[in-house]
């Protein structure tokens, strides 16, 4: 049997038909593979959540500065207004700005306690964070959302920077 685009008896290739699986129904999408730069199927969800929570982190920021003040109750008004102030600009859900409320917040007061634990699927900001396990370290440069440890599959993990 002859390669389907070889040439004919005219010297042209010959037309190609419709692409047929092997149990010959004809192949449906895209005749391409996915290029290796396209991001994985929950690397946009991921990407967009360490965005949203940068973006109450500097809002809270903000708000937090303009208080002038730094005591607990400012705290927590201007962690409130940032979050208000987002899902009414239709930037967060509701049940989004509050799990993201509750990262930033355990975020900000490691700060003042240390022995704090963070776990998979946190979102945490840059800095070192080491494996409870294993003491693996894993440097993070930007807001990131924690994963399982790459050494030993722990999830608890310390700040340690």
């Amino acid at each position: 049997m002859r390669n389907p685009s070889a040439p004919g008896n005219n010297g042209a290739p010959r037309p190609r038909g419709a692409i047929r699986t092997h149990l010959g129904r004809k192949r449906t999408g895209a005749r391409s593979r996915r290029s290796g730069y396209d991001t994985r199927p929950g690397e946009l969800d991921r990407r967009a959540q360490e965005d949203l929570f940068d973006r109450l982190f500097g809002s809270f920021h903000a708000l937090f500065d303009q208080a002038g003040e730094r005591t607990a109750s400012a705290f927590d008004s201007a962690l409130d207004r940032a979050c208000d102030t987002l899902v009414a600009a239709g930037e967060f859900t509701a049940d989004n700005a509050e799990r993201l409320r509750q990262f930033l917040r355990r975020d900000l007061l490691h700060r003042d306690h240390p022995a704090m634990t963070f776990r998979t699927g946190d979102i945490t900001t840059a800095g070192t964070i080491t494996c409870e396990g294993c003491g693996w370290t894993i440097q993070t440069m930007r807001t990131t959302l924690l994963p399982m440890c790459p050494q030993c599959a722990e999830t608890t993990y310390r700040k340690t920077g």
